[in-house]
């Protein structure tokens, strides 16, 4: 484990990425920086497109909801939108889930395909 997680303090900005038996005891989630680096560490996102979703101060504000630090819960957070075993925190954190840019889908529901959509072939790329 790194001196820096050890203590408490979380990576430096610009560290090599942490060893997922570090993320385990990197606690302290209090800070949005922190609690972005570490949900960057474990999505496989960087920052700025976590930033982008529009929701990084909703979940830090579920996380820190709730007690425990566990990193699937995060996962689960930022891929689905909802706490485990809770109903998404918003509309918008359905409509952003990282779900959606994984698999370069709309979330249904979520954005009109348009009149005559079924004619038209499936996108390639986003």
């Amino acid at each position: 484990m790194s001196d820096r997680l050890a203590a408490g303090a979380g990576p430096a900005p610009g560290d090599a990425p942490a060893d997922p038996a570090d993320l385990a005891d990197y606690t302290d989630l209090a800070d949005l920086d922190a609690f972005l680096r570490l949900s960057a560490e474990l999505t496989g996102f960087d920052v700025p497109e976590l930033r982008a979703t529009g929701l990084a101060a909703e979940h830090h504000r579920t996380a820190l909801a709730h007690p425990a630090r566990d990193e699937r819960a995060l996962l689960h957070l930022w891929y689905v939108g909802s706490w485990p075993g809770e109903p998404p925190t918003s509309l918008r954190a359905h409509d952003q889930a990282l779900v959606w840019r994984t698999f370069r889908a709309d979330p249904p529901g979520a954005t009109a395909p348009g009149h005559g959509s079924w004619a038209e072939a499936p996108r390639e790329e986003r």
